[in-house]
């Protein structure tokens, strides 16, 4: 047990200094990202629209693009198809520090649903263009199933 707390101990130590090292050498770290709620959603028979809800966690402004793909849940998760019977409203959006945002799904298709009909909401963080040329920005992407079942 004390040699699993000793690796750990010099982990954590390790992390710290390359953490303050990063922070001396290139400026302050930033640790923006968005937070999505639920992470699944199953629209039951008879309805049409979904809920999702998205948060803007850190200290700065999130660029958000939200979008619906169809999707085969016998397929892998990264194999989604565009698709014209869900909306999303908005699509895109700018979200202060720590603001949420309700973004409604609704199916359009007039079609009865059979058995199972299933989509993958991806929701990314854009980078922002003015964020510092100097630093590394990453575009943040959630995958989020969405199905509506008979």
């Amino acid at each position: 047990m004390n040699k699993v707390m000793i690796r750990f101990t010099a982990l954590g130590a390790g992390l710290i200094a390359a953490t303050l090292i990063n922070v001396f050498l290139f400026g302050q770290v930033m640790a923006d990202s968005i937070s999505i709620s639920p992470t699944s959603l199953v629209v039951p028979l008879g309805g049409q629209q979904a809920v999702l809800t998205v948060r803007a966690e850190g200290s700065a402004q999130s660029v958000i693009q939200i979008r619906a793909f169809r999707w085969d849940p016998s397929r892998p998760p990264s194999e989604y198809y565009k698709q014209n019977q869900v909306v999303v409203s908005p699509p895109i959006s700018r979200l202060n520090a720590r603001q949420e945002l309700t973004v409604r799904l609704v199916r359009v298709d007039s079609a009865p649903v059979q058995e199972k009909e299933c989509y993958r909401v991806l929701v990314d963080r854009l980078p922002d263009n003015l964020e510092n040329a100097k630093s590394i920005t990453l575009r943040i992407r959630h995958s989020v199933p969405l199905c509506f079942t008979d």
